[in-house]
């Protein structure tokens, strides 16, 4: 794992029209993220710790915020990844092809796991995140930023001295601002679970997953 202190951070104003980022970002973040080190970037929107989905990250992730491993979201970029991570049944497959990528995490059943265990996932709507993703080519990992009072870090200050000792950061200026929270349903019994609606209203999420049915 990559060891050191004053990292350097990268900074944007705003993403592309295509919701992307210079390549020669995504090459660094990527790298950075390959050889197991955290990265500090906005995901729908929201900052959050991004690393590689493994143990070892994980737990580090836990370890520095003091959250429990269940709430570290599993971060896809493709249908392959969600087959290869999670069972997920026909119908429930199909919906998922209808709201991802989006401001949507899903629970799903974990295929790692042969008890009852599920996880987080999530496909995120701008293009850099996702090409970060496939250039990494695995899974990977997030968690929101939080203070200790559990608000949401928004302030690239409080960031920067916060993180900055530990890994590198992504500031994108345009999200420097409150936004809402993604909606969190469950489908891990393939039916739907609205359990916090946010940024896609509950509305919307249900006429999709029956979308087709009988």
């Amino acid at each position: 794992m990559m060891q050191g202190s004053n990292y350097k951070n990268l900074s944007l104003k705003k993403l592309k029209k295509d919701g992307s980022i210079p390549g020669e970002h995504v090459d660094v973040i990527s790298r950075s993220i390959r050889y197991g080190e955290l990265f500090v970037l906005p995901v729908d929107s929201i900052y959050g710790l991004v690393g590689l989905y493994c143990d070892e990250i994980i737990d580090r992730m836990a370890d520095l915020t003091g959250e429990s491993r269940d709430s570290i979201e599993v971060v896809i970029s493709n249908f392959k990844m969600l087959e290869e991570m999670a069972i997920v049944g026909k119908n429930t497959y199909d919906f998922l092809r209808r709201i991802w990528p989006g401001e949507v995490i899903v629970q799903l059943k974990n295929r790692a796991c042969f008890h009852n265990s599920n996880f987080f996932m999530r496909m995120p709507r701008h293009k850099y995140v996702l090409d970060i993703i496939n250039c990494v080519g695995k899974p990977l990992v997030y968690l929101p930023l939080k203070t200790p009072a559990r608000k949401m870090i928004l302030n690239d200050k409080d960031m920067v001295k916060r993180f900055n000792s530990i890994c590198p950061l992504l500031i994108i200026d345009e999200f420097l601002k409150d936004h809402t929270a993604p909606t969190l349903i469950d489908v891990s019994c393939d039916n739907i679970v609205i359990l916090n609606e946010g940024r896609v209203c509950a509305e919307e999420i249900k006429s999709l997953f029956f979308l087709g049915d009988a």
